[in-house]
């Protein structure tokens, strides 16, 4: 007897262990065909499953491990057949070719036949804009936006629901008559507050959506227009929202970091660094890998010396007759300090470039520190003669105490920083030469102001 229950509760675990999930499909009319099952993962679609259809028209997808939970799409090559939601890991489905959506039986799983029963009513609804007329076809519209909001009440708390609430828009308040610049600003501040009001981001699940990158992509773009320190708000309150050592959070994690590490808006690095810190490097549970930790650990170590606003760190440096003339000694209203190769193409055009609208910048008290960050002196030297660089300041690392890449974020070349009278950072990346008399006139215009 006691083998005999050992017997069985190997059998058991043997199933457990080689069937994670189970999902069989039987299509009437289809066979000897290859099936995929994918789900969605922003604007494209990621394969988790294929079978294969027999002679009989089943199908059976099965794997050792679980599916990961969300809305699926069974394709036949490129051609979408119907949608699932995948939640249950074993269940069947059957229906036909003539409507291989609305002849769809779903057994065994609560979720998906919960869509199911939403996508067959809802066409059967649809059916009547046939042949209707405009005010027709209002009412019927008006009838599926209503039915569909009454589904999401009725089954709230489900993924069906979740998701079905995630394709309402966000209804904003109209503009009043005559509306003036605060009700513009206050009507654009509601619908950034209440942008997310319609996904849940609570359920893990979503990631797998049509709905999370687009949503994502178009909040991102918005925002960071916002103030860094707005931001970071913004970000941190969406972050908490999502489930620990999720995918999910993973998923907006990165969203967050991979806009504003190299954001269009100089000074927008500093989110990057705040979300970076707080929810990969300095989170034990954040899920993320080694090396994914230490790659993020080693940008915000080289970004955080240069940001916006810090005192660039000084340069031991040598010039031409290796006379000590280090950065802290330069006596400017601004220093431009550019970090470059000899060799470096983009370097002598920006060199070239220089030349030629320095009388722009000397006029505003500005003086341009080049830094040599190679170990050629001899190229060096000749670039200075060969470029007609001789009006800048021209130094060379004679010592090799200074960290171009760790210490000034050099990880290409040229690398301009544009510095303060008391060489406070105003811009870290390379701009045109207009904007950067742009920053001299707003730093300018601070300090009348100020008076």
């Amino acid at each position: 007897m006691k083998n005999i229950i050992t017997l069985i509760c190997l059998f058991f675990i043997t199933q457990e262990t080689f069937s994670q999930h189970r999902i069989e499909l039987k299509i009437k009319g289809l066979r000897d065909s290859t099936l995929y099952l994918v789900h969605h993962y922003e604007d494209t679609f990621l394969s988790q499953d294929t079978a294969k259809i027999n002679a009989l028209g089943v199908a059976v997808f099965e794997g050792k491990k679980k599916l990961p939970q969300g809305f699926y799409v069974v394709a036949m090559g490129r051609n979408r057949i119907f949608d699932v939601i995948i939640d249950d890991q074993n269940f069947s489905m059957e229906t036909d070719t003539n409507d291989y959506t609305n002849n769809l039986k779903i057994t065994g799983s609560v979720e998906a036949k919960l869509f199911q029963d939403f996508i067959g009513q809802a066409n059967t609804k649809a059916q009547k804009l046939k042949g209707a007329n405009d005010s027709q076809k209002n009412l019927i519209y008006k009838d599926l936006e209503k039915f569909q909001k009454d589904y999401v009440k009725i089954h709230e708390g489900t993924f069906t629901s979740n998701i079905l609430k995630a394709g309402e828009e966000i209804e904003v308040p109209p503009l009043p008559k005559n509306a003036t610049l605060q009700d513009t600003i206050s009507q654009s501040n509601y619908y950034f507050k209440h942008y997310w009001d319609n996904i849940n981001l609570s359920d893990e699940r979503m990631l797998r959506t049509p709905f999370m990158g687009k949503k994502m992509d178009i909040y991102l773009k918005n925002v960071s227009f916002f103030e860094p320190d707005t931001i970071i708000q913004i970000a941190n309150t969406i972050i908490e929202k999502t489930p620990r050592k999720s995918d999910l959070r993973k998923y907006v994690v990165g969203k967050f970091a991979q806009k504003f590490i190299a954001p269009e808006i100089m000074g927008r690095e500093e989110v990057y660094i705040y979300v970076a810190e707080k929810f990969i490097i300095k989170d034990a549970e954040s899920g993320w890998d080694t090396s994914s930790i230490r790659r993020n650990k080693e940008y915000v170590s080289k970004m955080k010396p240069v940001l916006i606003g810090n005192k660039v760190l000084n340069m031991n440096m040598t010039d031409t007759v290796d006379v000590y003339t280090p950065l802290y000694g330069v006596k400017a209203n601004y220093t431009l300090v550019m970090i470059y190769d000899p060799e470096c193409h983009h370097c002598q055009e920006t060199t070239k470039k220089l030349l030629e609208e320095y009388p722009k910048l000397s006029a505003k008290g500005v003086k341009i520190y080049m830094a040599c960050g190679t170990r050629d002196k001899k190229k060096w030297l000749n670039f200075i003669k060969e470029f007609k660089a001789q009006k800048f300041i021209n130094v060379y690392d004679s010592y090799t105490t200074t960290d171009f890449n760790n210490n000034y974020n050099t990880t290409v070349y040229p690398n301009l920083i544009f510095l303060d009278k008391d060489k406070k950072i105003l811009a870290n990346k390379k701009l045109d030469v207009e904007q950067y008399l742009k920053i001299i006139a707003d730093e300018e215009t601070k300090k009348t102001v100020k008076k």
